[in-house]
């Protein structure tokens, strides 16, 4: 029987100032999520997690930057008992949303507004999904890639047995014509491409789409928005003794992650696709999540804690130094938000103040 977990979060704060590794915490702020905290996303001052076994959180991040609990979701699926959030993406076109990914029993979409909850249909005839990414830039549409995994029964027409494919829904706003309300329409998911059972890993920024495949290394798509064929190959990498773990994309700059203490390697892509600049940095680190705003570059890097880098978007890269989290903490994810860093660990979320 499914243990039924708390959700009281616990708040700390700090008002000490620390020094770790050359970066000044001016402040710090710990959220307790009783399970470990797999993934965050934000949005504007609004934070998601994903809580694993304990579900999903809402945040508003207040004026003092810390936060404030709006919903918190322990069972995803009553009617099932082993539901675990393990990431979580905001959505802000058509209406505020976030999907939250369970591995096992799919994707659930919650409404900020409160509207009913929905729950994704199956994509190439599998619900066991692996990762999600929004293109939220295309007007009064949102666009989701999902990667699922395949095995034997139910593959869509010529896909590998026990591979993964990457999808592509597009939801579009109507009108209701009992109320004038927006309502979300899907034309369906297309399985799209068909990576090998490797791939972990989808990011998508600026029409292209980036993941992961293990010792492969990382694949680049273009994406072509109402083509038949929306993900166009376009580059790839792979760093010597690592396996992809984590990515990341501006413009035309590519950031994969890898394990075995490979860090990361850098490219800068042209027109084509091709690479046209690279940097490896972080050697020694395995890197889980990467993340950036306003110059700061934010490496999840396990029980190793957080890298921090000043970064010009080219090649111009400085270690600022290393953020430590606490021993026995192994760090998931990572987002970079105004002149703080949020960090998801298995001891819950935390919150650095670092400016």
């Amino acid at each position: 029987m499914k243990l039924i977990l708390l959700s009281i979060l616990f708040l700390v704060g700090c008002g000490t100032e620390s020094d770790p590794l050359g970066i000044k915490v001016l402040d710090e702020w710990h959220y307790e999520t009783i399970d470990a905290c797999r993934g965050i996303d934000i949005s504007d001052n609004i934070l998601v997690a994903a809580a694993s076994s304990n579900g999903y959180f809402r945040f508003d991040i207040t004026d003092s930057d810390t936060l404030q609990l709006v919903n918190h979701i322990a069972d995803l699926n009553p009617s099932t008992g082993d539901d675990a959030a393990y990431d979580v993406a905001i959505s802000g076109s058509i209406k505020d949303k976030v999907f939250v990914l369970d591995d096992v029993d799919g994707i659930v979409v919650y409404f900020f507004d409160g509207s009913p909850s929905i729950t994704l249909d199956a994509c190439g005839n599998s619900l066991t999904y692996r990762s999600l990414a929004i293109n939220d830039a295309i007007q009064d549409t949102t666009i989701v890639f999902t990667l699922q995994k395949h095995q034997v029964d139910g593959l869509p027409n010529g896909f590998d047995q026990y591979s993964t494919s990457v999808g592509v829904r597009k939801y579009f706003e109507t009108l209701d014509p009992f109320g004038g309300e927006a309502l979300f329409e899907n034309d369906g998911c297309n399985a799209a491409i068909n990576p090998s059972i490797d791939a972990m890993k989808i990011f998508y920024a600026d029409n292209l789409l980036s993941l992961t495949l293990g010792g492969l290394g990382v694949q680049v798509y273009k994406y072509e928005h109402n083509s038949d064929d929306p993900l166009v190959p376009w580059s790839s990498f792979y760093v010597q003794g690592g396996e992809a773990e984590s990515i990341f994309s501006l413009g035309q700059t590519v950031i994969g992650g890898f394990d075995n203490d490979r860090g990361c390697y850098m490219a800068l892509l042209d027109s084509d696709g091709e690479i046209v600049g690279n940097l490896t940095f972080a050697d020694g680190y395995s890197i889980n999540a990467i993340d950036y705003k306003s110059g700061v570059l934010a490496l999840a890097a396990g029980n190793d804690g957080v890298l921090i880098y000043d970064w010009d978007e080219s090649l111009g890269l400085d270690l600022k130094g290393i953020l430590n989290v606490g021993d026995d903490n192994y760090v998931y994810d990572v987002k970079v938000h105004n002149d703080d860093i949020y960090v998801a660990s298995e001891n819950g979320i935390s919150i650095y103040n670092i400016k």
